[in-house]
């Protein structure tokens, strides 16, 4: 059990509340009383304090938690679809990764910290937004870790990445045109995992038909709808609103080029 300092980033939870903030202020308002921030720093994770009537906890925040409070100055992948888009194309410790779109850093964030032992390459076209992803990292892990590579270059004109063809064990899209970078395929080893997140099916529909011409298989398209719901010695029922529509994933395999020419007995 770690001992907050100041800078850490908290959690704060109190009367089914939660807020996510930084500690490097000396006082933070809720509509339950104000919380002398200076004395949470030393003590350790999980600590309640009681601040009038109300009991507030005092926690380190999840990735999850981390990833709803990043700074932005583009549309984020919400931690609902990273979450799946991480486990269902099988991110290990030792992958190589290819990440096309940096934009704010939030699936990079969220891939740091499952690559321990593996190596990321991010490609960003405005240096101003690959910027804001590196402070938001930095903010979260305390600097940027080493594995990360980053690129500042427009991926839709093709470029020598200074890696072997067939480096990367995945590959992440998050782009308008994901189509335009089809010739990243070449750097994803034979059964290696594309991984493309858009906001539109017409876009989605758009590259599959490019990943079909281009050997891909096992193709893969779904979205993530998350409700949240209210549960207590009252009630038990769905929140008034909920997280709908912010994405559609497509998942899908690099298979062999050329025509399958070996039968099976």
């Amino acid at each position: 059990m770690g001992k907050f300092k100041k800078g850490d980033w908290i959690t704060i939870y109190a009367d089914g509340k939660r807020w996510i903030i930084r500690l490097d202020k000396d006082k933070f308002a809720t509509h339950l009383g104000d919380i002398d921030l200076k004395s949470i720093a030393g003590k350790d994770e999980g600590v309640c304090l009681k601040i009038g009537d109300e009991k507030f906890y005092f926690f380190k925040p999840t990735i999850w938690e981390f990833l709803t409070k990043i700074k932005r100055k583009t549309q984020i992948i919400y931690p609902k679809d990273i979450s799946v888009m991480v486990l269902y194309s099988g991110v290990d410790e030792k992958d190589r990764i290819i990440e096309a779109g940096t934009g704010s850093g939030s699936l990079l964030t969220a891939l740091v910290y499952f690559v321990k032992k593996g190596k990321i390459i991010s490609i960003e076209k405005k240096e101003e937004f690959q910027n804001i992803a590196k402070r938001n990292i930095e903010s979260f892990y305390g600097k940027i870790p080493e594995n990360i590579k980053f690129i500042i270059a427009d991926v839709y004109q093709k470029f020598d990445l200074g890696i072997k063809k067939g480096w990367a064990d995945k590959i992440f899209l998050d782009l308008p045109e994901p189509w335009k970078a089809i010739w990243l395929k070449d750097y994803l080893k034979k059964g290696g995992i594309l991984c493309i997140y858009n906001p539109q099916i017409s876009q989605i529909q758009k590259i599959s038909v490019e990943l079909e011409k281009n050997n891909f298989v096992d193709i893969n398209v779904f979205e993530v709808l998350m409700r949240e719901w209210i549960v207590d010695g009252k009630r038990a029922r769905p929140k008034d609103l909920m997280r709908a529509h912010t994405g559609f994933i497509l998942i899908s395999r690099k298979g062999e080029n050329g025509t399958c020419n070996t039968t099976c007995a």
